[in-house]
């Protein structure tokens, strides 16, 4: 029988990580990051009747980047939140609110799913909430702690699709509308992250593995509930964006396809190479690099694996659909950080697990007495590491480095942008223009699945930025960075100009105008 979750340490672990969640919350505008205004400028034309399109796009695409579920909560905030840019603090606590969501699925999952004690329940998933690449995520409009929340739900409930009738953990509802629900969650959870697919792929594993056909039958029919439509609207509509802004506005399909053609059919292992190493960033939360760092990554991996062992008879989908997860994330063109965090607190109940285990070792050698030692010791040291990192960072919030840099940039062009007569603008942060000026924009240079491995040259970046003024032509280039400068560049000086210089913003931003309509 599920233990209550409800209790003391439940209610500090949300309460911890609300105020978690508040402490991230900073002012800086949303759009540093793009991704984050793009949410909300879907949420936009959804709450002002415009359907679900980037309407600050030209020709209006459909939103076929994102699943719709976080863009319509923003849409319901967006209708009752004051004017934009107003209400861009009761935006960023949405997100501290799912944190501590989040945290409580944490708990939920900790305790009943995988068995932990209480307050081993609620320090893992206040590790988790603390961790401080989870307060940037959380301190950015993005998705992650939404879907974070979503997902540990859904794991929750397709866990209880694979009991058997008449088990221990059989509360007498009828499995075959268990696997449903746990299917519809799953498709749920696919609308906030595509990524979240990968539940469905370890739910499929659990069930077939278990040879429980109607149940597999049953939740793969609840997945599709939302996966199909959604995949043939996107289907519908994925040719209204350029193949040159695919990576921005477009589908993921066409984004990674592009790349294997022109980069080979080596480049999904040469990316699985580089994410691999990647992954190492899990240490940066300990403090440590180098020959340290290996040293740390031993006692964690042991704990993980003999806890692994455990959730795979406690938890079976969770731990299916963490290695389905992280293999999408090893070969998916893109840092695999951001993409992390998510599965970060079962990795983290893998550890705990595995720590309670060894706890349990029997005394009886005095090899087993030094081992079981040894490793509490060591990872006792990486508990203390993993605090201190953390908990140091909190004074200087230097997590917010890389948006207060980005806002610079996003600010000066947004200021330039609104200073223009009335057309078409290209910017390094065109989302953001877009939301705070109310003005079309459009990337000043794509995101390429081609240049993950590699940066991009001068000529490469003119060629881009040639590509998009084809594409759209736009008016005026508001160009901020090093890379888009020397684009434009190459493109004002070329034998046929195709742009030219046209002054310095008081902004700093410098301004360049199409030589020709």
């Amino acid at each position: 029988m599920n233990r209550p979750a409800i209790g003391w340490p439940a209610v500090v672990t949300v309460a911890v990580a609300l105020a978690l969640g508040v402490f991230a919350m900073n002012p800086l505008p949303i759009g540093a990051f793009h991704d984050d205004a793009r949410y909300l400028l879907l949420a936009r034309s959804i709450a002002e009747g415009t359907g679900y399109r980037f309407v600050f796009v030209p020709g209006s695409p459909a939103g076929t980047h994102f699943p719709p579920a976080f863009p319509l909560v923003l849409a319901g905030l967006w209708k009752i939140a004051p004017a934009f840019p107003a209400s861009v603090t009761l935006f960023k606590l949405l997100n501290a609110l799912m944190l501590a969501l989040a945290a409580l699925a944490a708990y939920v999952f900790a305790r009943n799913r995988a068995g932990l004690a209480p307050w081993a329940a609620s320090c893992v998933a206040l590790a988790f909430a603390g961790s401080v690449p989870v307060l940037f995520l959380d301190g950015v409009l993005f998705s992650e702690p939404f879907f974070i929340a979503a997902l540990l739900g859904a794991l929750i409930v397709s866990e209880c699709a694979v009991r058997r009738p008449g088990s221990a953990e059989d509360a007498g509802i009828p499995l075959a509308r268990i696997a449903f629900a746990a299917g519809l969650a799953i498709g749920a959870v696919t609308m906030v992250r595509t990524l979240g697919i990968a539940l469905g792929v370890g739910l499929a594993i659990a069930l077939l593995m278990r040879r429980q056909w109607r149940a597999f039958a049953l939740s793969m029919a609840g997945i599709s509930v939302f996966v199909v439509p959604w995949q043939l609207w996107t289907m519908r509509h994925g040719g209204e964006i350029p193949p040159i802004l695919s990576g921005d506005y477009g589908t993921y399909g066409a984004w990674v396809g592009a790349a294997v053609r022109s980069e080979g059919a080596g480049f999904i292992a040469r990316v699985a190479q580089a994410n691999l190493k990647g992954f190492a960033i899990l240490l940066d939360l300990f403090g440590v690099s180098g020959a340290l760092g290996a040293a740390v990554a031993v006692p964690l991996l042991v704990a993980l694996a003999i806890g692994t062992a455990r959730l795979a008879h406690r938890a079976p989908v969770s731990v299916a659909s963490t290695a389905a997860y992280l293999l999408v994330v090893l070969v998916w063109p893109g840092t695999p950080d951001r993409f992390l965090w998510p599965v970060w607190p079962l990795l983290l109940t893998g550890v705990a697990c595995g720590a309670s285990d060894i706890v349990k070792w029997g005394t009886a050698s005095n090899r087993t007495r030094a081992a079981r030692g040894v490793m509490l010791a060591a990872l006792s040291v990486c508990a203390l590491l993993f605090v201190r990192f953390n908990v140091g960072m909190y004074g200087s919030r230097a997590w917010e480095g890389p948006a207060r840099a980005n806002t610079k940039l996003a600010i000066a062009a947004s200021e330039t942008a609104a200073q223009l007569p009335a057309g078409l603008v290209a910017s390094e942060f065109d989302a953001l223009v877009s939301l705070y000026t109310g003005r079309p924009a459009i990337p000043l240079l794509p995101l390429m699945a081609a240049n993950y491995l590699r940066q991009r040259t001068p000529q490469e970046a003119a060629a881009q930025l040639s590509d998009i003024l084809d594409a759209y032509h736009p008016r005026f280039l508001l160009v901020g960075s090093s890379e888009a400068l020397q684009a434009a560049s190459l493109l004002a000086h070329a034998a046929t100009p195709r742009i030219r210089f046209s002054g310095v913003s008081p902004s700093g931003v410098l301004l360049y105008v199409p030589t020709s309509p």
